[in-house]
């Protein structure tokens, strides 16, 4: 059951289904317990105050025949009065020596409601039926009283009582249950006003929503959704941002593009044409490397890189990518010296490739012609610890010490350094290295100049 209504409603059914079987367990054991009880002190005070109204046993029999004769005049001259007697199902006998019959009442049965004579309460069957005795006698034991109640009448009492009081909690029960119901539902209502409040909002409207008259339950949960609402505004806003930087960016390399295209078009002799077309292609590698840095970072913004991390050897990684550098460094006429130890970082392959890729072209960008570019990873032990560090360092004209932070934003470039970069690439290896949970640091590069990063990873199982 997916509806959280219906959960509770099925709790609340279930329980008032229990409450209701409880109550009639306890009802009809209760009732039966206090009805038997009421009709047995019942019996015992009519037979405590018939024996002492009796007179001794020597009167008993003088007016023992008298009172035989008045019970049969009743019989015939008082029919009516005599069967209102029998519908109370009540009865009593007087025994005279446990022998003698000398009272009875009207449509008492002659034979004794207890023939064993033993005191106290008892069920007697008597003509088929059954009936609930007390027998009381006198101190001397020659007077006995029995005091008898048909016992499907008390049945029938309890039946009567207990159905009522049945009728009465059931009623009761489906009141509980009703009100139980509204106050669900009532409750609830924040809910379905919250969704109503959501579809009617505009396209993009991340607007915080008002918690003010929630309940306190829900209040933890909307908080969190408005905290949600809060990252994703951040996240569109800072995507408006990036399509805006990207597009002024790609704006100046195809504009170069357009007017390289136009010079080798115009070009009257191949010595010029030549020229056109080594600017064109110049601008060409720089706009396909922008290209790519832009897709990089778009990827890594909207998390689309790859979960699964793995084990994999730093230095085998620095040297493959340093390999593929080689080429490129020499056609500037640069060196890239190697300087590597064994070690081993938990990361995603790709991603720490994005990061050296970006590093080590960024170094040779800014590295004069004939200059050189560092590259190395091992281990180094700091405050106790051990850690792994990745490092590019060249000997180019460096960064200022008051700009060595913002140059990991996006699309920030150093004052005086002639546009040779998009602004992009620091900015890859600030979000990876972020992602892998390492640290970034920054110093003075080659021979006291130029510049250095060095990412720190902590040890794989760290």
């Amino acid at each position: 059951m997916k509806s959280l209504q219906g959960r509770l409603m099925a709790v609340l059914a279930v329980t008032i289904m229990l409450c209701w079987a409880g109550a009639i367990g306890v009802l009809m054991t209760y009732t039966q317990h206090s009805q038997s009880s009421l009709w047995d002190s019942k019996l015992q005070a009519i037979g405590t105050k018939i024996l002492m109204s009796i007179p001794g046993s020597s009167e008993l029999r003088s007016i023992g025949p008298r009172l035989q004769l008045r019970e049969d005049a009743v019989r015939r001259n008082q029919g009516s009065r005599a069967q209102e007697t029998r519908d109370e199902h009540l009865t009593f006998q007087v025994w005279s020596r446990r022998e003698e019959l000398a009272v009875r009442a009207p449509g008492a049965p002659e034979t004794p409601l207890q023939p064993t004579f033993s005191e106290g309460f008892s069920t007697q069957m008597v003509a088929g039926q059954a009936w609930r005795v007390y027998s009381i006698s006198d101190s001397t034991g020659r007077i006995t009283v029995q005091v008898a109640n048909l016992q499907g009448a008390i049945d029938a009492e309890l039946r009567h009582k207990a159905f009522t009081a049945l009728g009465i909690t059931t009623v009761l029960l489906l009141l509980v249950g009703a009100l139980m119901s509204c106050a669900v539902r009532k409750s609830l209502q924040p809910v379905a006003s919250i969704g109503a409040a959501l579809r009617q909002r505009r396209t993009f409207d991340l607007t915080p929503l008002s918690a003010t008259a929630l309940p306190t339950e829900l209040r933890p949960m909307v908080d969190s959704f408005n905290h949600m609402l809060e990252q994703l505004s951040e996240a569109v806003e800072g995507e408006r941002r990036f399509i805006g930087d990207a597009a002024h960016e790609l704006r100046t390399p195809l504009s170069a593009l357009s007017a390289q295209a136009q010079v080798a078009l115009r070009a009257t002799t191949l010595a010029e044409k030549d020229v056109a077309l080594v600017k064109l292609q110049a601008v060409a590698e720089r706009s396909a490397r922008l290209s790519e840095q832009l897709l990089d970072l778009a990827r890594l913004n909207a998390g689309a890189h790859a979960p699964d991390r793995v084990v994999a050897e730093l230095h085998g990684l620095v040297q493959h990518v340093a390999r593929e550098f080689e080429i490129h460094a020499q056609q500037h006429r640069r060196h890239i010296v190697l300087e590597t130890e064994p070690c081993q970082i938990l990361c995603n392959v790709d991603e720490i490739g994005i990061l050296l890729r970006n590093l080590i072209d960024n170094a040779l960008r800014y590295t004069a012609d004939g200059g050189t570019v560092h590259v190395g990873c091992g281990m180094r032990q700091t405050m106790g610890r051990w850690q792994v560090f990745l490092e590019v360092a060249d000997d180019g004209p460096g960064v200022p010490a008051a700009e060595r932070e913002a140059i990991f934003r996006r699309f920030h470039r150093v004052a005086g350094n002639g546009g040779r970069g998009s602004g992009i690439g620091l900015s890859l290896v600030a979000g990876i290295a972020q992602l892998h949970g390492a640290g970034i640091e920054t110093c003075d590069g080659l021979g006291g100049r130029g510049f250095c990063v060095r990412v720190v990873f902590p040890l794989p199982g760290n």
